[in-house]
Formats: structure tokens, C-alpha cells, sequence
């Protein structure tokens, strides 16, 4: 750990701002004058401010912005965190997991917490090395590191009270991007690695001491290995097959959503994807494969189970319940319920009792394909045909990234609407052979692809027999504002970039940030644009406010990466501007954003002859690539946050064995990859990159992992 009393230090590693708090500390953001505390708020991204309303949100301009934040290397990251602001001061991270503390009427700087995550996990993780966020809770901010370490922090200080490691086996890729959450007594933090060989489990500390408290594994482990660890792990067995591919850890990371209900100490955790994901390969002889893909209910004292919702019985499409749960009191059918509220990736929208965790109703919030409905009585979800791609590649909706993905939901009591950062695109789906195991690799089982980029048109690459039939593909998103009672639209904005921003709620008015740079206030209750800023710098984290010595500030982060980061999507503002990582604050008659510098174009590069291959060499390198480094990487002709590897400098060209195989820029997250490649494979896979391009060449399909 290194504790840095801030004195505007820009070294080699350059900051990068990220904070994404925990969405458990909205109420807290009302700093200076904070009245009583609603705990529902914070679930709900729903911030009181009287000030910021429609009648003043065209005279919102800045009032500081925070741009000094830890980049390693040359490469920016996603930005997905939303600050948190206690007693007037902001918490937010940024990439790497880095924590930093700010006057939040000045935006001075108070302390950074850097945890000094070990680099070579951002090869472990399926969408860079992100983080959303800190808890804090008396005096004490929680955060979760990149490399498996959850940590406390003093609040006034910056200094580390705790640290304590929650993986349990760093054989297996394990990583943590979400932020923890504060439950009673207790501190509880999930983990990710889904894609890539994990067994899923939550893990709650003592928040005094950091002494564990209790664990919960989402998924059976190898019957080979041991006995089941509690009870809801043998009642989970049974609805895997004993033959299961245990090897590949089954899957389920809680990454993201935890929250937690002080009245009945349950904490709620959202549960993610199988591993591998096709349910045939992973467990050959059927079942339900619990507690994949679902809301679990926990006591938070204790650990064991209350009740589950399997949203997506047997996922085989990567949709997982990790998305953002909301908890509110709702008049259903005459009657007060107390409920909570989601919009996993699969497309449904789901209201359930959450005390009974009774299913109350669950309508399609977007196009889909892979289930017809969900039968109310069973509560389980009527599988169409279209979803089955073990024979035959279908074109199914959602994609891999949902309906719905880890950008936050609101919700306002005013209106009793739900505001839904909703992608709209499907994915074609097909086999590939049954995995084995590699290490910190993609382990899936299949290929999923967005169809506008693996066919560019109907006409184009054998499209017509997959599309047939299918919803026409689009590649956007909207914010969709939902009505959680009568289970349908009350109104939608008009279509923007892909992998835009999460929403928040204040004075009547829905913010959100998207892909494009720009920051929208929209009339709550009738979707109508009240305001627009052009900030210059892509969005996906959800803006908040806060409320010191009577002014009313919003606050948004900004920097587009995350799964992303390979290929920008289109009409992202990164494509055009650099792509450096800020936090912009605003109040009542600020001046506008500054822009940031457009981008320089860099040409490709010819490869100096020595590293040219023989044709052999190049297929073989082409092919390593494609399992090693294209997630990342991408292809000659995207624009993304990762170095074009067609475009290296001689230097690099000389370095490239020590870089791949030596872990010689392991610090800024380019591992060494010497545990699955040899030094031939090595060579071959630059024999591949230094063959001459073809500039006209078309753009590559572009993949979610």
C-alpha cells in the first residue's frame, strides 16, 4: 500500500479518474446540513437538490474539475465509477483500483490511497482494470483492489486501518472491479472472472476488524476436492450434473450489484454467468445450474440464504444478474409492497417481494429473442428455439452485453418510473470446441459477435440464413423510462452511442452521460431534452449531486474503455478526442467544459525485416493472436484505448519477446504470457504482426471478451 499526502505530483504514472462509490452512499452524499438518512435513495441513484431543476439546468456550468489520476503505461481505462461525498468530502477511484479523496467545494486534494495492484491482473480480468467504487461507513472508506485485496481506509487520513486477501484460490482467474458494500456489521464484496475459469462466492468481513465473517459459493465446487462448504451448496449441486466441468469453476462471480436492506439485515447479491457459458458443455446432462445467474438473499449477519430468483435458468448467453438492484416500497394491485427491482442482461425487468422474494411481475424492457416470456406461475422463463446455437449459429437478443449492463438504473418516487440505460443489439452465437484449461484465458465455449460487424449488412458474408426471420440488428442504446407497476414504456430518447452512461434522478430531472461526450438532463416525467453539455469526453458512469453550504453540485466522470476499450463503438467522442480520464463538477453559472485535444493520427508502420515469417508462421501467429491478444489488442484498423500493435516503433518491435514472454511492461498491465507461450509462439505471433497490412483492409468483427 502507498499513501500519498497529495502534493500535485504528475509522475510516470499519470492519474486517471475513476471513482465509481458504491451506489450503497447516495443519502451520504448530501454532505453539510445532511438530513435524516433514507437508505432507499442509495440503492436508487435518486439525489434531493432543489436547486438543479429544469428551470436552471441551462445555466449549469463548471465548477472544478479533477483530471490527476494514475495511468500506467500510455494506456487509459475505462472510468466507471460515481463519486460518493461525506461530511464534504468526495471518495471516488480510478483504474487500478486507486482511491482519492477531494474537497468536494474545491476539488483540492486530501489524500490518494494507492493499493499498488499487481499489473499482471489486468490480464485476468474480461474488461480491463476498472473499478466502481468505495463504501464508507463511520469514518472509514472500503475499497477493493484489482488483485483480490480488500482494504480500509481512515477517511480523514487516507491511512490503511486493514487489508485482507479474499481470493481463495490465485491459481484460478479471480479479479474484482465492483465496489464493496456495507452490511450491519459486516463489509461483503463479490469477485469476477466468469469468462475465464472461476468459482463465484461472496465474501463478508467484519468491518471493525476485517476477520471473516461468512462466505457464500454461488456454484458447487469439485466433488473430488471436498465436502460442500454450507448448506445452499449441496441444495445447488442438485441441479448440476455430477459429470459438470468442474475444472473451469462453473462460473457465477457476483462482479458488480450488492445491496443491502438495514430493516431485514438481508444483503442482496446479483450472481453472473456460467463458465463455460454454453450450459451443454458445462453441464452436460441439464439442470438449472443454481445459483447462476440469479438474486440471492442473505442474511447479513450470518450467511445463509433467505431466498433466490434464477433469472436465467442454465445461462448459455451470458446473462447475468449482477446488474444494479433497486429497493423501494411500491403499491402494487392495491397493496404496499416492499420489492426490489432489476434489469439483468437478459431483458426482462423483474419486480419481486423482497422479504418472500415472491415474483411479482417480469415484462421485456427491450427486444428479445431467447425466451418468449416469463410464466408467472413457475416464475421461470419459456425458452424459445431461437436460443439453441449448439447445432446451428442463431442471431439472438439481447447480446452478450444485455438489455442492460452494469451502467446504473434510477428510480424516482416522484414518478414512479425506472430509468434504464438499455442496449439494443443482438449477437450471433455459435459453437466452439469444448475448452481445456489455459490460465487468465477465455475459457467461453463459444463465439458470440455483434452481427453489424461480423457481416457489415444483410448481403454481406453469409448473413441472410442466420438473419431470416430475426429483428433487424441495430447497435445502440437508449434511456427507456419504465414503469415498474404497469410493467411498460412511459417514454424513450431518441438513440445514441453504444456503451453510454448509467442515469441518476435530481429535481425533477434525469441526467445521463453517453459515448458521445455529451452530458443530458431530460424531463422526468416526459423524456423531453432540457439541457445539454458537451463535456468532450465519453461517458458510462452514472452523474450524482450533492448539496454543501446551500449550493447544489452535479458531478459526472468521464472516460470511455471498460469491455470497450478494444474498439470504440461508433459515434464514440474518443475516436476524435483524446481519451484522457476526468471529473467534472457543476453548479449554477459555471463556464462551460473544455474540450480535449483531438486525436493524432498515427500512420502504420513498416516492420523491420528480421521479425518477417515464413507463411506457416504467420497462420500460426495469426491464430495465437486471435486466443491471446486480440481481446485486447483488437485489429489493424479499430480505434481503441490499447496500443495498435501494427503500429509499433522499431523499439518495440526489439523489445517484443521481453515484453510477451518476460512481462517487461507487466506494471501497466501487459502481462508476461510465458505460461502459454513458448518463445516460437512468440515469434510467430510477430511474424503475424510485422506481415505488410493492407490499409483498405476491412475493420475486424468486434467481441465482448
Amino acid at each position: 500500500m502507498k499513501l500519498i499526502p497529495w502534493r500535485g505530483r504528475r509522475a510516470v504514472i499519470r492519474t486517471t479518474l475513476a471513482g465509481l462509490i458504491a451506489p450503497a452512499l447516495v443519502a451520504a452524499s448530501l454532505a453539510g446540513g445532511t438530513p435524516p438518512h433514507d437508505w432507499q435513495l442509495e440503492t436508487a441513484y435518486h439525489y434531493p437538490g432543489t436547486q438543479v431543476e429544469a428551470a436552471t439546468a441551462g445555466r449549469l456550468g463548471v465548477a472544478w474539475e479533477f483530471d490527476d489520476f494514475v495511468v500506467r503505461g500510455s494506456t487509459h481505462r475505462g472510468v466507471e465509477a460515481t463519486p460518493v461525498v461525506v461530511d464534504g468530502v468526495m471518495y471516488l477511484t480510478g483504474p487500478w483500483s486507486v482511491v482519492y479523496a477531494l474537497d468536494a467545494r474545491t476539488g483540492k486534494p486530501l489524500w490518494q490511497y494507492d493499493p499498488e495492484v499487481d499489473g499482471q491482473f489486468a490480464r485476468r480480468t474480461c474488461c480491463d482494470a476498472v473499478n466502481r467504487g468505495v463504501a464508507v461507513a463511520d469514518g472509514v472508506v472500503y475499497v477493493a483492489a484489482l488483485d483480490g485485496w480488500l482494504a480500509a481506509i481512515d477517511a480523514r487520513t487516507g491511512k490503511e486501518l486493514w487489508k485482507v486477501d479474499t481470493i481463495t484460490d490465485r491459481k484460478m482467474s479471480y479479479a474484482i472491479t465492483g465496489a464493496p458494500r456495507v452490511a450491519g456489521r459486516n463489509v461483503v464484496i463479490g469477485n469476477g472472472g466468469g469468462e475465464m475459469g472461476a468459482r463465484g462466492y461472496a465474501s463478508a468481513y467484519d468491518r471493525k476488524t476485517g476477520k471473516l465473517a461468512w462466505r457464500f459459493f454461488v456454484v458447487p465446487g469439485d466433488p473430488a476436492k471436498g465436502a460442500d462448504e454450507h448448506p445452499e451448496v449441496t441444495e445447488a449441486r442438485n441441479t448440476w450434473d455430477p459429470k459438470s466441468r468442474w475444472d473451469l469453476g462453473g462460473g457465477g462471480t457476483p462482479w458488480d450489484s450488492i445491496v443491502y436492506d438495514p430493516d431485514t439485515n438481508i444483503v442482496y447479491v446479483g450472481t453472473g454467468n456460467g463458465m463455460p457459458h454454453p450450459s451443454w458443455l458445462r453441464s452436460p446432462a441439464g439442470g438449472d445450474n443454481l445459483y447462476l445467474s440469479s438474486i440471492v438473499a442473505i442474511d447479513a449477519d450470518t450467511g445463509r440464504k433467505k431466498w433466490h430468483y434464477q433469472t436465467t435458468p442454465a445461462d448459455s448467453w451470458d446473462y447475468t444478474a449482477t446488474q444494479n438492484m433497486i429497493l423501494a416500497d411500491i403499491e402494487i394491485g392495491g397493496r404496499p409492497r416492499k420489492v426490489i427491482m432489476q434489469a439483468p442482461k437478459n431483458g426482462f425487468f423483474y419486480v419481486l417481494d423482497r422479504v418472500t422474494g415472491e415474483l411479482l411481475s417480469a415484462e421485456k424492457f427491450t427486444t428479445v429473442t431467447w425466451a418468449d416470456r416469463v410464466d408467472l406461475k413457475t416464475g421461470r422463463p419459456v425458452v424459445s428455439d431461437q436460443s439453441d446455437y449448439s447445432r446451428k449459429t442463431k442471431l439472438v437478443w439481447p447480446s452478450e452485453a444485455g438489455g442492460h449492463n452494469w451502467q446504473p438504473m434510477s428510480y424516482s418516487r416522484e414518478t414512479g418510473l425506472v430509468y434504464i440505460p438499455v442496449l439494443e443489439a443482438p449477437m450471433t452465437f455459435q459453437m466452439l470446441e469444448q475448452p481445456k484449461y489455459r490460465p487468465y484465458s477465455n475459457l467461453q465455449g463459444s463465439a458470440a459477435s455483434f452481427p453489424s460487424f461480423a457481416f457489415g449488412s444483410n448481403k454481406t458474408g453469409g448473413a441472410d440464413d442466420i438473419l431470416a426471420g430475426q429483428p433487424r440488428p441495430t447497435f445502440q442504446q437508449i434511456v427507456r423510462a419504465w414503469d415498474p407497476v404497469r410493467q411498460k414504456e412511459a417514454w424513450a430518447t431518441k438513440p445514441m452511442p453504444f456503451w453510454s452512461g448509467g442515469t441518476m434522478v435530481t429535481g425533477g430531472l434525469v441526467f445521463q452521460g453517453s459515448a458521445d461526450g455529451w452530458l443530458t438532463a431530460y424531463d422526468a416525467r416526459t423524456g423531453a431534452v432540457v439541457h445539454r453539455v458537451d463535456v468532450g469526453t465519453g461517458i458510462m458512469a452514472s452523474p450524482m449531486s450533492y448539496t454543501i453550504d446551500g449550493v447544489q453540485y452535479v458531478a459526472v466522470t468521464a472516460g470511455i474503455g471498460g469491455a470497450l476499450n478494444v474498439s470504440y463503438p461508433p459515434g464514440a467522442v474518443a475516436i476524435e478526442r483524446q481519451n484522457s480520464e476526468r471529473l467534472i463538477v457543476f453548479r449554477i453559472g459555471g463556464p462551460a467544459p473544455r474540450l480535449p485535444p483531438l486525436r493524432e493520427a498515427r500512420p502504420f508502420t513498416v516492420a523491420p525485416a528480421q521479425y518477417r515469417g515464413t507463411q506457416a508462421q504467420e497462420q500460426h501467429g495469426a491464430a495465437l493472436y486471435g486466443e491471446n491478444c486480440g481481446r485486447c489488442h483488437g485489429g489493424p484498423t479499430g480505434a481503441g484505448g490499447y496500443p495498435n500493435l501494427w503500429k509499433m516503433t522499431p523499439e518495440t518491435h526489439a523489445a517484443f519477446e521481453s515484453i510477451v514472454l518476460d512481462g517487461a511492461f507487466a506494471y501497466a498491465g501487459m502481462a508476461s504470457f510465458a505460461d502459454v507461450l513458448s518463445k516460437q509462439d512468440a515469434r510467430d505471433i510477430h511474424a503475424f504482426l510485422a506481415k505488410p497490412h493492407d490499409e483498405k483492409a476491412q475493420p475486424t468483427e468486434n467481441r465482448m471478451h
